[in-house]
């Protein structure tokens, strides 16, 4: 039971930190389906912070919390600088952003496979990122959930008691308004992007401790869709988000658990979720402005 728990945890992690991630960028009137990719660049990036610390250190297992706080905020930094493209493709270049999205995702997936395979930083294709083995404990899963809470309820309440999140809300939903105020539109959503780049990230630190044993082999296995698929039917709603996020949590780590002779049981959450955001998507609501570029001269 332990152990099942242990799963739907970390799925719940990841799944909430990628969909709020997403949620932040589209409030600000910026699709963000490249959530997957940012997931990437932070997993590889936390990574190679692993193993730059193992190579060049001795006493890293004492450490670890250091450590993994370190790699984690540097993950942050990477996704965040590697957003900065996202922010280049939509905001001066006008990108169609389903498309500048696809970019995001598969100029991902290209440099960490790329990196991965490098000789002499992986093994099999892997790079073997752990740090310490007490990372992946029940009791350290338990603390990441509680941070994940933390993190999720502070973005709640910046965005229905600042004035800050009014404007963010604002320029997802009538940036003319905004704009006729005197507020900078593409300022906010600069910012925006590069903060969701940087959840995103951290999304990708936490796939790696708690998905795939401190080590990664150049994809983060489809859960940043996932997490896309649970921000549209969450409809970009905090509360609503982290229901949904525990629901496929609990389907994902059941899904894990269950052993047969195909590989059934572990599709199975993949396409209830597709089923779930098809249906879902009928009576979908997502910020009025959200994939239309800013336009002065439209006030």
């Amino acid at each position: 039971m332990e152990a099942i728990f242990s799963l739907a945890i970390g799925f719940f992690v990841v799944f909430t930190l990628g969909a709020i991630s997403g949620m932040f960028s589209e409030r600000s009137g910026v699709v963000n389906l490249g959530i997957e990719g940012f997931m990437t660049i932070g997993a590889l990036a936390y990574v190679s912070f692993c193993f730059m610390v193992k190579k060049t250190t001795n006493n890293y297992e004492d450490l670890h919390i250091l450590y993994l706080v370190i790699g984690a905020i540097f993950s942050m930094v990477v996704a965040g600088i590697f957003s900065l493209l996202q922010t280049l493709m939509v905001l001066k270049l006008k990108t169609d952003q389903i498309i500048s999205g696809t970019v995001i995702n598969l100029l991902a997936q290209g440099i960490a496979l790329f990196i991965v395979h490098i000789q002499g930083f992986g093994t099999g294709g892997t790079v073997l990122g752990s740090i310490s083995p007490k990372l992946i404990s029940f009791n350290y899963f338990i603390f990441y959930a509680i941070f994940t809470l933390f993190v999720t309820v502070s973005i709640g309440l910046y965005f229905t008691f600042t004035k800050v999140g009014t404007r963010h809300i604002a320029a997802g939903e009538n940036p003319q308004a905004l704009d006729a105020a005197g507020v900078k539109v593409n300022k906010y959503r600069f910012i925006c992007i590069t903060i969701s780049g940087a959840i995103s990230g951290l999304a990708g630190t936490m796939f790696v401790i708690t998905q795939s044993l401190q080590n990664f082999n150049g994809s983060v296995q489809g859960l940043g869709f996932i997490a896309l698929a649970i921000m549209i039917i969450g409809q970009w709603r905090v509360s609503l988000i982290v229901m949904f996020s525990i629901i496929f949590s609990i389907m994902f780590s059941i899904g894990q658990k269950i052993t047969g002779l195909n590989s059934l049981p572990r599709a199975l959450p993949f396409i209830m979720s597709i089923v779930v955001m098809v249906i879902a998507s009928k009576w979908s609501s997502p910020p009025q402005a959200s994939g239309v570029p800013f336009d002065k001269t439209l006030r």
